[in-house]
């Protein structure tokens, strides 16, 4: 789920295969038992369909007229399970099992777990004729890559991928849209330093150090100059330094054909020496490593006393930031903020290639035929054009509207947002919202043009020189005992060694050998079955 500059956004880059109407597949979408309709069009039966996803839908909110309008129109009745984020891994494993699956639920992906409900029959199996039928989430589905994949190993449709991007694809090679960072321009302006599109790692640091001293904010010991979280740390200090420092792109293939670990190049001992640099310096809080969830974001866009965060490179990110700004500290973020890629201390541009997607959707395996049928109806109208503007734009002439140049334009009071007026809207429940953020008029243009700009500023530095980790299918879908026991929680341990007293360099290799029990079964298993 990092890239800004100012140029134009791709209002939306079409789609090859072009996007079918939901007329298509719902004409006669209900031959089967339980999904017949009436003259009108209408189905007859009402289905009472369970549904888990990390969205939180609080007590009354499902009668809503949003919500309404979805079971009206594929007469249903929700029964709605939230499941929190930190649990979510934990619940869905023991549901699937179990066999207590709710009839569709979200599922962060890990390809091992797959492979193995899929070999104990514990996902449901789609008909064959399944792209036929609903085109639209067929069409979805190819963008992701994973589809394809998956059908080669297991010899059908046990799963749908979330893709990213849909019709609104912001660059190419797409990246994550990680490493994009927020600064406070107006004490950069205070202390003289040049804002700028692109920083090394060295000249943020440069950043903290000249706000420390200066204090343009008058904040005094209040003052947070990096306001970065372990994860935020390892992000935009490490990574920008070693592209296979995360745990996304730790075992990989180098140019010799044979499978080596990141965090054993050298590389990721210069990120090291950085955040430590930062971190004894007292740019870094003394307990960032302890800080959870938004603790490091909050320091800026909630109690203004911090000088850069760590943003991402969505639109909407940028939109939450003012918005928090505004509610929070009064100001507005468009005279406060700048947003920034950051690169490694060489000047060269480090990411993850982002593969198109992102968790996915599973079916019980004991989902009636009926109950499957008209899910995927409700997914093929979420996936239609008709459906996403309905999903992220609301009611046609209520919430938005076609301008004289047939451009979106958004209908909600100024400060308001969908969310406020239809609260916890699962019912997009394949593409994810990143896709329609590009071209979303609730979100205010300048953050879209600002957001593609950077994204296409990401793609033209990853392909004139940078290091990019790209996606291997080989690794990551390769699944083994040893691989799954080689997996560290990274941010934490990078934070660990740079805690530690003593040479950083001496104990990083120490660190690295402690680990070799586990990495070198995984290279071996790799370079055995994939090397050139």
């Amino acid at each position: 789920m990092n890239t800004k500059k100012l140029l134009k956004p791709l209002l939306a880059v079409a789609l090859s295969a072009v996007m079918v109407t939901v007329t298509a597949c719902s004409k006669d979408s209900a031959s089967s038992g339980g999904n017949e309709k009436d003259a009108d069009g209408n189905y007859k039966d009402k289905l009472k369909i369970s549904v888990a996803q990390t969205t939180e839908v609080k007590d009354g909110v499902l009668d809503n007229e949003f919500h309404k309008y979805w079971m009206d129109k594929f007469n249903v009745e929700w029964d709605y399970n939230y499941v929190q984020w930190d649990s979510w891994p934990e619940k869905l494993r023991l549901w699937i099992n179990s066999g207590d699956l709710p009839d569709v639920a979200s599922w962060n992906y890990v390809h091992g777990d797959f492979m193995n409900y899929v070999d104990q029959g514990l996902l449901y199996k789609f008909p064959d004729d399944w792209k036929e039928r609903w085109p639209n989430v067929a069409a979805a589905y190819k963008l992701t890559g994973l589809g394809d994949k998956l059908e080669e190993l297991t010899g059908g449709t046990y799963i749908l991928p979330k893709p990213v991007y849909y019709q609104n694809k912001p660059a190419d090679p797409l990246v994550n849209q990680i490493g994009v960072i927020a600064l406070r321009k107006d004490w950069a302006k205070a202390v003289g330093f040049e804002l700028k599109d692109a920083y090394t790692t060295s000249e943020l640091i440069h950043y903290a150090e000249l706000i420390k001293e200066k204090d343009p904010g008058k904040l005094g010991s209040k003052l947070v100059p990096m306001s970065y979280n372990a994860d935020d740390a390892l992000t935009n200090i490490i990574m920008a330094n070693s592209e296979h420092s995360r745990v996304e792109s730790a075992f990989y293939r180098g140019e010799d054909g044979k499978f080596h670990w990141g965090p054993a190049d050298p590389e990721t001992l210069t990120g090291l020496k950085l955040m430590q640099k930062a971190y004894k310096e007292g740019l870094l809080n003394p307990e960032f490593y302890t800080w959870k969830n938004n603790e490091g974001t909050d320091n800026f866009r909630v109690k203004g006393v911090a000088g850069i965060m760590s943003l991402g490179g969505l639109a909407s990110y940028r939109q939450d930031l003012d918005k928090n700004m505004q509610k929070n500290l009064g100001v507005s973020s468009d005279d406060l903020v700048h947003t920034a890629i950051v690169l490694g201390d060489d000047g060269k541009y480090r990411n993850l290639e982002q593969v198109n997607f992102w968790s996915s959707l599973i079916f019980s395996p004991n989902i009636s035929q009926e109950k499957f049928e008209r899910i995927m109806d409700i997914l093929d109208y979420s996936t239609s054009k008709e459906g996403q503007l309905l999903v992220n734009m609301g009611f046609e002439g209520k919430d938005w509207k076609y301008d004289d140049k047939n451009e979106l334009v958004s209908l909600l009071p100024e400060g308001t947002t969908l969310e406020d007026k239809y609260p916890a809207r699962f019912e997009g429940l394949y593409v994810l919202g990143d896709d329609f953020s590009v071209v979303n008029p609730a979100i205010k243009k300048e953050y879209r043009d600002r957001a593609v700009q950077l994204f296409q500023e990401k793609a033209k530095l990853g392909k004139e020189g940078g290091k990019l980790a790209t996606y291997d299918w080989d690794v990551q879908l390769y699944d083994s005992k040893a691989k799954s026991q080689a997996t560290f929680e990274y941010q934490n341990e990078y934070a660990n060694l740079i805690l530690q007293s003593g040479d950083l360099e001496t104990n990083w290799k120490k660190w690295v050998q402690s680990k070799q029990s586990l990495v070198q079964p995984v290279l071996d298993e790799l370079n055995s079955k994939f090397a050139k």
